[in-house]
């Protein structure tokens, strides 16, 4: 077996850091967007109004059974072609979707952990529901959520790579084209995953300082 190369790792460098800002970009927009469709999901899983449990209920349904990759494809070949988006926008969307499914339920889950007698304190104080969901619900929330919605966020940072199949030229899909242009796939290949290991131990290593910031707050 040949020695490990670690020229050719130095010289893709340049190619593999943008490829890498693309991932982190894509992750980013997606985890917002599928934070923003998880705390909407969530409410109105848990709301009073009927249509709306039953459509978040639906929601949660078809994009918790339906593969990631099977969402991309429908958000690049039929969104994307109908409005005009580009694969870097079909792939946040169809990313966005799909983990804001499992935000969903992580984040109702931990709203229903917060003691009913909170709710019944803040409606008997005269609270709306949205000053006493922002200011006290959702605080106390957050604890029981961030392990899970870490533990997701990192899985969803990781299905940034099925964005190659739609065409964009993210951290894997580079790495694949590197490795068939060199014809050193283990030097590029183990580049790409120590890069994907970096990020997602940095993100693991977050949780702790989101749980000891909100445990000084509550």
């Amino acid at each position: 077996m040949s020695d490990f190369d670690f020229d050719i790792i130095w010289t893709t460098w340049p190619i593999l850091r943008d490829a890498t800002w693309i991932s982190i970009k894509l992750f980013v927009l997606s985890l917002i967007l599928a934070t923003a469709i998880g705390l909407a999901v969530a409410l109105m899983r848990m709301s009073k109004i009927t249509p709306l449990r039953w459509f978040a209920a639906i929601y949660v349904w078809i994009f918790r059974g339906l593969p990631a990759l099977v969402i991309l494809f429908i958000a690049f070949f039929w969104l994307g072609n109908n409005l005009g988006l580009t694969p870097f926008q079909s792939a946040i969307l169809g990313l966005g979707v799909s983990s804001g499914a499992y935000k969903a339920e992580i984040i109702r889950a931990g709203l229903l952990a917060v003691d009913r007698g909170q709710y019944e304190a803040s409606e008997a104080l005269g609270f709306t529901k949205v000053h006493y969901m922002r200011r006290i619900i959702i605080p106390q929330g957050i604890r029981v959520m961030v392990p899970n919605y870490v533990s997701n966020s990192t899985l969803l940072f990781k299905s940034t790579s099925l964005a190659t199949v739609i065409g964009l030229n993210e951290l894997t899909g580079r790495a694949r084209q590197l490795a068939n242009s060199t014809f050193q796939p283990i030097e590029i290949l183990a580049a790409a995953g120590v890069i994907y290991l970096v990020f997602t131990s940095l993100m693991t290593l977050s949780q702790g300082f989101i749980e000891r910031r909100f445990a000084l707050k509550t």
